[in-house]
């Protein structure tokens, strides 16, 4: 397999009407790799995909690729409730300067695991883009299956694959049955489960906690690729317990905003973007904005001490 390293699933800056702020937004990629992040993922969950409109995504996509030029790839959400409008969607994703289109399975309609491979096959024998494929069954409501993911990944289009799903024993049968598939992306998208996925041979990760704070996270990278264990368990300890405030958080409020106020709390502070938030998800909870601060102080912590260590 081939290494990818630290991706961000990119934030969506924006007005509270939901116009993209193309300052802010090349503001958070600047922001991302100063900090050493390998790669960034416009247009996912975190940054809203399924929220915008096509033009929008298109637009935010431009801005990424223009802040960051050749310097890291650049991945972009085409997910759709049908497979023509996938199409489109990575067409303009292409367009805008993206390398990689990432595919989830389509919402709204219920399918089998067979209807699912099928509707990829054809994405990824027509997609003008090589395509990841993106695997969070909370969002779409299904799990893809392991066997059709080895399928998938033996297709010469399919070169990715982001693993959503929380289960690591299912991940490190991936890794068994994919490590002779050079060019290949295996990526963690757990927060709790990075450092034993590098350490087990992942391509990298792709997590929405990386905005409260990269520099941990890009410690942990570094530290397991290394393969020193002794030295990603802290910044490891540290991404799991910001992941337990969010999700003690989420458990006080389900709703999917508090991870965009979450979020918004902490980039404001690290003065990255001015809000990444919408009209109707009103203020953020002085509740939340605590666990937030909370949030950065573990991050703080965590920094400093990877600071004074080295791989």
């Amino acid at each position: 397999m081939k290494e990818l390293g630290v991706v961000v699933p990119i934030v969506t800056p924006c007005t509270k009407s939901g116009e993209i702020d193309a300052e802010g937004l090349t503001s958070v990629c600047r922001y991302m790799i100063e900090a050493g992040c390998h790669a960034l993922f416009v247009g996912g969950s975190t940054g809203r995909g399924p929220w915008l409109s096509r033009a929008a995504r298109a637009k935010a996509c431009a801005v990424v690729a223009g802040a960051i030029g050749s310097k890291v790839p650049l991945l972009a959400g085409c997910m759709a409730s049908g497979l023509s409008d996938m199409m489109e969607n990575a067409r303009l994703m292409a367009e805008a300067g993206a390398q990689i289109a990432v595919l989830t399975a389509p919402g709204y309609f219920n399918y089998s695991q067979q209807e699912v491979e099928r509707i990829f096959l054809q994405f990824a024998d027509a997609s003008p883009l090589p395509v990841m494929i993106y695997d969070i069954p909370a969002f779409v409501g299904m799990k893809l299956d392991t066997e059709m993911v080895n399928r998938l990944a033996r297709h010469p289009r399919v070169i990715g694959f982001k693993d959503s799903s929380g289960d690591l024993g299912r991940f490190r049968e991936l890794l068994a049955a994919l490590r002779d598939r050079e060019g290949f992306y295996l990526l963690q998208g757990k927060e709790h489960l990075l450092a034993e996925s590098l350490l087990a041979g992942a391509s990298g990760f792709v997590v929405s906690l990386l905005h409260v704070d990269p520099r941990p996270f890009v410690a942990l990278y570094t530290a397991a690729r290394a393969g020193n264990e002794d030295l990603a368990r802290p910044p490891q300890k540290c991404a799991t317990e910001i992941l337990a405030v969010l999700n003690s958080s989420v458990a006080r409020r389900p709703e999917t905003s508090t991870l965009f106020h979450f979020l918004n709390q902490t980039l404001h502070a690290h003065g990255v973007c001015h809000n990444i938030l919408l009209e109707h998800e009103g203020e953020c909870p002085a509740w939340l904005a605590e666990n937030a601060r909370q949030a950065l102080t573990i991050a703080e912590s965590a920094w400093k001490m990877a600071e004074h260590t080295h791989p």
